[in-house]
């Protein structure tokens, strides 16, 4: 194995002496610690860079030092940063249009079944959304904070913990979706849906679908544990084998002659597709990559969750004051009439397929500049976010041209009938046009999460589609009586209002704030883990090509590392241990 630190990174022992400069993102000096504790810190974690395999092909490894032998901030560009965010936003395009298509199969199935069967798997995929997998990912979205942002500081102990802790969250939360779904879903939709055999129909669907929410909140959790790392594909794999088989299930479960079971087949299916991807997931986690991260079985996962939570929360809201605006707008398209209701389907359908392009930047936005944040790269996080919007403009530019000039043979793709198709058209104009607002305003969501301010991205859209969307909704499609296309002004000016105020909050954010969070986070993760403190004694003089978990590291204290290590600051603490000189 080569020698990855090049001798210009390892100040010489002159140097050392020099007194530790204060930390630029201490502000008052911190509430916890000092100066010399952060300071030392991020070198640590700037040499762990230097260690690891893995972050030089990320691009995240400092390369050069200041006067006084610090490893200075990661240096980048605007095409580098381009560059990166659209080579990890492929393969999560491909996962996020893949697992879309679970739930397109499903309808497809069933949907030649009968119009109650249409409409029950309809009812249940709304409720399904609102009251478990909207609250899911909402959840699931604290670790694009914090998952992230611990692997920038090479803390890979603290992203297998905070992953094991959203896991448990999770499960625990199960319970009262189980009980909702499983007993109480009929009741409450034979008070909300007229047509009672739908009614019955849907909870009947969703009985059978509640026993694969713990497939599906594995996945969620595995995929962001994975994603944090960079490890971006790895979903897409699973999901290349799994979508066809939910296909094929479908077909089967619905159809099939032999052991076809007719309505019920299509939840039943994806019960077994959302364990299949995750068991897969986690398998590729365990066997392929990704096990690096592993923090174990231990009491610290039941420990210390309130950053979780002060997260979870404003996930949540960010990702429902969205969706359950998007369903108000659909169910206030049947008053339209059936024509109005199946364009309305045909938009939404179109429009949630075309979401998942900026939805994939916006994740990969999120996780670069996270990593950033967590190893002190202020200049850096500002390039990537300035190469986010750049990717996100250009993306939007292209959905906007795309829907625009095939609208008609879009719309054509659902249906022949011309009422439906003019009005699915009309619709998808509309849609177009808010194509750049869509793409700005879900990158600077992703860029939000990525900073740890969802609440910011939680109280826009609260705002905005209830105060602003719904009302004009309502005045131009009902007042006015443009009908469909007045429905979607409103979620137009909804858009345009976030994409500017998140941006707003991104552009002109604290970034030495979001730094010292980050950093003081990772000190406290030592201290409540009862982690030895941090030394400026010990660094690496000749060291080999390893990847680097500081926790490990600092949880055993400090060993001699004669051979290995020579005294000076760089490398506060290196163990010699076999298990941390895994690749």
């Amino acid at each position: 194995m080569s020698s990855v630190t090049s001798p210009s990174l390892v100040p010489n022992r002159d140097e050392i002496s020099a007194p530790i400069p204060s930390s630029p993102y201490l502000g008052d000096g911190g509430r916890h610690y000092g100066a010399d504790d952060e300071d030392n810190y991020i070198q640590l974690t700037r040499t762990a860079s230097t260690l690891s395999e893995r972050m030089q092909n990320l691009g995240l490894v400092p390369t050069k030092t200041g006067e006084n032998g610090r490893l200075l901030e990661t240096e980048t560009d605007l095409r580098i940063e381009i560059h990166m965010i659209m080579k990890s936003s492929i393969p999560l395009i491909a996962t996020f249009l893949l697992q879309y298509s679970l739930t397109v199969a499903s309808v497809y199935a069933v949907g030649n079944l009968g119009p109650n069967e249409l409409a029950a798997v309809s009812l249940s995929n709304l409720l399904a959304n609102i009251s478990s997998y909207g609250i899911i990912q909402g959840i699931a979205s604290s670790l694009s904070t914090l998952c992230p942002q611990a692997y920038g500081r090479n803390d890979l102990r603290s992203v297998g913990l905070q992953s094991m802790r959203c896991l448990c969250l999770l499960l625990i939360l199960y319970i009262p979706i189980f009980v909702i779904w499983y007993y109480g879903s009929y009741p409450l939709l034979s008070v909300l849906v007229p047509e009672q055999e739908a009614a019955l129909l849907a909870s009947r669907f969703l009985q059978r679908l509640v026993f694969g929410v713990p497939g599906f909140i594995i996945f969620e959790v595995t995929k962001q544990y994975l994603q944090a790392q960079g490890i971006f594909q790895a979903s897409t794999y699973v999901l290349i084998v799994c979508a066809p088989l939910n296909v094929l299930l479908n077909l089967e479960l619905v159809w099939g002659h032999n052991i076809g079971v007719g309505f019920i087949g299509a939840p039943t299916a994806v019960v077994i597709t959302n364990w299949v991807m995750a068991l897969a997931l986690v398998g590729y986690a365990v066997f392929i990559n990704g096990y690096q991260c592993w923090c174990g079985f231990s009491r610290d996962i039941f420990h210390h969750w309130s950053r979780l939570l002060s997260l979870a929360g404003p996930g949540v809201l960010m990702i429902e004051a969205e969706w359950v605006a998007f369903e108000i707008i659909s169910l206030a398209s049947a008053r339209f009439g059936t024509a109005s209701l199946a364009a309305q389907s045909i938009v939404a359908t179109t429009c949630v397929t075309v979401y998942q392009i900026p939805y994939a930047i916006s994740v990969a936005a999120s996780t670069r500049i996270a990593w950033y944040i967590g190893s002190a790269c202020q200049s850096a996080a500002v390039i990537a976010t300035k190469a986010s919007f750049i990717v996100a403009l250009s993306m939007g530019a292209l959905n906007c041209s795309l829907l625009l000039a095939f609208r008609f043979p879009i719309a054509h793709l659902f249906t022949h009938e011309t009422d439906v198709l003019d009005m699915a058209a009309n619709a998808l104009v509309i849609a177009s046009a808010y194509q750049l607002a869509d793409g700005l305003s879900c990158v600077a969501g992703g860029i939000l999460r990525g900073q740890g301010r969802q609440y910011i991205g939680g109280w826009l859209n609260l705002i905005c589609y209830y105060i602003i969307a719904l009302p004009i909704s309502y005045f131009c499609g009902f007042v006015l009586h443009l009908e469909l296309a007045g429905l979607w002004l409103g979620m137009m000016a909804a858009l345009t209002t976030v994409a500017i105020g998140s941006c707003t909050a991104v552009l002109f954010c604290d970034w030495s704030a979001l730094i010292q969070k980050s950093i003081e986070d990772g000190l406290i993760e030592y201290h409540q883990n009862r982690l030895a403190p941090i030394s400026s004694d010990l660094s690496a003089s000749t060291i080999t090509d390893v990847d680097f978990d500081i926790t490990s590291v600092v949880s055993r204290g400090v060993h001699s590392t004669s051979g290995m290590v020579d005294h000076n600051f760089l490398a506060p603490m290196i163990s010699n241990d076999a298990d941390l000189l895994r690749k």
